[in-house]
């Protein structure tokens, strides 16, 4: 598809034309790729947990059974626990190179991570052998393998809502977020069902021992179920370890960073301050200018030629040619604007395009918007109010849904007995929650209320904890999986329109920022509450856990509903809009 388009003024912009190209599906698909073979690995070997450490047994650390058990937690909560720390360095990479550097470094690390616990896989013995070195490192390398694909999810989870914006129009940029984000999801619904099918359930053990269990009390008999149970095993890593490889192929081959024109006028306008801003910071020629220049309050635009600024108040704006001593020597006076930030109430509106609306020097826009590369746009964002709210109900929200589905066994093995179908309850909610984020994102392309839409999808999605916690009482798992599918319709329904809330709030910051500070919020509040409802339900019962997480939600929807809507980036859209309806007329 061509499309020319006109490079826009500074200070007047002429009339832009969006285009959204078909090439936007198969980016999407591909990152939709990645994100599930990742996400698969988060849980693929937690709901085998018995099978684990049947295969990994001898190596396993831990002398008594909830050490060891906390060991095999420790495969999922990595997950969590890396996120945290390196959010900001991963967010700071998709900044400065972009999509497609950012996604091939998270397909890259999540291949490796797969094979990698293949490696594991082939050095683990059964504990009826004699201990080696080989042996004793099958275990770690399978966390150390676990960790590397816990880190690549890093590079994974914030880029739905910026690969939406860079590559879909107006109208399609919540679906295509809701999309990108029900893909994760998909891939833990995966988790939850293909491994427990294709690895068999180790022999029941004698003596209470998992280590001395065997099919026939003999050894040939448990060296024999051991070696099925771990080519079984091996089968299943050996696949994960390749459904991790094909993103990378699809990702050199389909994945770019950004179409040649912008598909909305929003990300148009984007590209323009990070052009603006480069530009400005390549016209600076030393640090020591720029503060000097700063203390002054002169906002320079330079031209072609570089020299110093009149700072004489009698002479605001100036241009002037010098002869020197030889004929061809010329020196052109840059044009300096006399200009005080602390004049200026930058609060009312501080997008470029209003800003420019009032005529204020573009430089001035420009450091204003953009000023301070990662650094300034992330302190930009947490002074920002109404996105501080979010972020805790956001994290408060998806906190308890991680909870929830990691003590979801814990939590109905009180009230059904064992062989009840508790992990197709955990598959539900998955499902349902992919048929909520579709429907959340189109109902959100389609209306544009977001908060009245965000504070509908968590409403919801509180009352249904309620009527699950209640529900279990009446000891039918009938009721339980249809307040499975209501409550991850909606919780996890939540999360795209979430994201896109925030990226309405923050612009023109980018989305990848906040996606990622938004699931930092949700990665730590996960971990707190499944300590502590953890805690509460083993000690005191399930309604005791699941009233905390009651309690929890509710204060984050309280928090939610403080939230202002500031909706720059629609507003910023539809003022350029408006702008052109008025040229051609």
């Amino acid at each position: 598809m061509n499309q020319q388009t006109e490079e826009m003024n500074p200070v007047e912009e002429k009339h832009f034309a969006p285009v959204v190209y078909r090439k936007r599906w198969a980016v999407l698909f591909t990152f939709c790729l990645c994100s599930m073979a990742n996400a698969y690995h988060w849980i693929h070997l937690n709901i085998i947990s018995d099978r684990v450490l049947y295969v990994w047994d001898a190596t396993v650390p831990g002398k008594t059974e909830g050490e060891r058990q906390l060991s095999m937690d420790s495969l999922s909560m990595v997950y969590l626990v890396a996120y945290v720390p390196l959010i900001v360095p991963a967010t700071w990479l998709l900044e400065k190179y972009g999509l497609r550097v950012t996604t091939i470094i998270g397909s890259v690390m999540n291949a490796a991570g797969g094979w990698i616990k293949c490696v594991a896989g082939i050095l683990a013995e059964s504990p009826a052998m004699a201990q080696t070195t080989r042996n004793a490192a099958a275990f770690p390398l399978l966390l150390f393998g676990q960790t590397i694909d816990a880190i690549a999810q890093i590079f994974l989870l914030g880029i739905p809502a910026h690969l939406a914006s860079t590559w879909f129009g107006t109208s399609e940029v919540s679906t295509a977020t809701a999309i990108g984000v029900l893909a994760n999801q998909l891939g833990v619904g995966i988790g939850f069902c293909i491994p427990p099918i294709i690895v068999p359930a180790p022999p029941a053990p004698e003596n209470g021992s998992v280590i001395t269990a065997n099919l026939n009390s003999t050894l040939a008999g448990e060296l024999q179920s051991y070696a099925f149970i771990k080519k079984c095993m091996m089968i299943l890593l050996y696949a994960g370890a390749a459904c991790n490889t094909l993103p990378i192929i699809l990702v050199l081959l389909l994945f770019r960073a950004q179409p040649i024109t912008a598909p909305s006028v929003a990300q148009h306008l984007r590209n323009e301050a990070k052009a603006r801003e480069k530009r400005s910071r390549e016209s600076l020629q030393d640090q020591e200018k720029f503060v000097d220049i700063l203390s002054r309050d002169i906002w320079l635009e330079h031209g072609q030629n570089s020299s110093e600024p009149d700072s004489s108040p009698s002479s605001p704006s100036r241009e002037q040619t010098e002869q020197n001593d030889g004929p061809d020597v010329q020196t052109t006076v840059t044009t300096a604007i006399i200009f005080d930030p602390n004049e200026v109430d930058w609060s009312v509106d501080g997008s470029a395009d209003h800003l420019r609306n009032r005529n204020l020097p573009e430089a001035a826009i420009t450091m204003h918007t953009r000023s301070g590369g990662f650094k300034g746009s992330l302190m930009r964002v947490i002074k920002n109010p109404s996105f501080m709210l979010l972020l805790c109900s956001y994290g408060i929200n998806t906190g308890t849904y991680y909870a929830l589905g990691t003590l979801l066994n814990l939590i109905l093995l009180q009230f059904f007995p064992a062989d009840a179908p508790i992990g197709w309850v955990g598959f539900l909610l998955i499902i349902s929650g992919i048929i909520g984020s579709i429907i959340g994102g189109i109902v959100l392309d389609k209306s544009k209320k977001y908060k009245l839409v965000i504070i509908v999808m968590y409403l919801m999605g509180l009352l249904w904890m309620g009527v699950f916690t209640g529900c279990l009482y009446r000891h039918s798992i009938v009721l339980i999986f249809v307040c499975s599918f209501f409550l991850g319709f909606f919780m996890t329904g939540f999360l795209p329109i979430g994201f896109e809330f925030a990226a309405e709030l923050t612009y023109p910051e980018s989305e990848g920022l906040t996606s990622g500070l938004l699931n930092a919020s949700a990665q730590t509040f996960g971990i707190i509450f499944t300590i502590l409802a953890s805690q509460l339900t083993t000690n005191h019962g399930s309604l005791a856990g699941n009233l905390f997480l009651c309690a929890v939600l509710i204060a984050g929807f309280v928090l939610l509903v403080i939230v202002k809507e500031d909706l720059r980036r629609l507003r910023a859209h539809d003022s350029l809009q408006s702008k052109n309806q008025m040229n051609r007329t």
